[in-house]
């Protein structure tokens, strides 16, 4: 279960959780006219529900919307390429929010628990929205990512620039938390400091592992880390990079001077 979850409270150590593609879940919630922070189902693939009454539901792999009698069925595989695919149903998921959030946070355990198979879900009231479409174009990949600098760019050799200039392959360890990029090629430079303190991290930062290699973090990811920061995903292109299914290739470009 994602929705835009629980921001502002880093500060007591709660991650911010959420939709992991907040584009696609937004979308899906527009085509059955919800507002942008209801629930939505959040799924690698696989997931067939059935309705008990009817429904007006969305999925953001067709980006079309489609209404449900009692007894039909709908699957919801993500799209082509993606690792991820979003259920909206008109009116949300209705289930208690816990900090003001029906997210799913898998790094704290916050929030609602996974479903389970055979699971029966309220669906929130219609919001009495006029539906103004019946589907929504769904974005297309872009080549690049755009990058913004950070604290610790100027501790690796190269700095940013290694990582503009490089293509990183998305390895097999990807979550919500975060994606790992191989090959690892960043070296500290020798006049940086071998250990650092925790800082807070945010969402698209890019942290550099002892073994060098980078690692994007997402939705869940964790509210400090030890390793240094050497840039920042740009929000907007956060998606691509959440995406990306293993094996394939993520190119950076400057967001800006650094």
């Amino acid at each position: 279960m994602q929705d835009h979850g629980r921001p502002g409270l880093a500060h007591l150590g709660v991650p911010s959780a959420g939709a992991v593609d907040r584009e696609a879940h937004d979308r899906s919630n527009r085509l059955v006219g919800n507002p942008q922070g209801a629930a939505t189902i959040e799924t690698r693939g696989g997931l067939v529900i059935e309705a008990i009454r009817a429904v007006v539901a969305a999925t953001s792999a067709d980006g079309q919307r489609h209404t449900l009698q009692p007894g039909d069925t709908i699957r919801i595989d993500p799209a082509d390429g993606q690792m991820w695919a979003y259920l909206a149903l008109r009116g949300g998921i209705d289930i208690d929010p816990v900090l003001g959030s029906r997210s799913t946070d898998t790094l704290s355990g916050l929030g609602p628990a996974p479903i389970p198979a055979g699971a029966e879900l309220r669906v929130g009231q219609d919001p009495g929205t006029e539906l103004v479409t019946d589907q929504a174009p769904v974005r297309p990949p872009e080549p690049t990512v755009r990058l913004w600098s950070a604290p610790r760019t100027n501790w690796f050799r190269g700095g940013r620039d290694a990582l503009v200039s490089g293509r990183w392959m998305v390895s097999n360890d990807v979550s919500r938390v975060g994606v790992r990029l191989s090959p690892g090629v960043f070296e500290r430079d020798p006049s940086a400091p071998s250990e650092m303190a925790s800082e807070g991290l945010i969402a698209g930062a890019v942290q550099i592992t002892p073994a060098g290699e980078p690692i994007v973090m997402l939705a869940d990811h964790p509210t400090t880390g030890g390793y240094p920061v050497i840039g920042v995903v740009d929000p907007f292109d956060l998606p691509i990079v959440a995406q990306a299914m293993p094996g394939s290739t993520i190119r950076f470009t400057s967001a800006g001077p650094g």
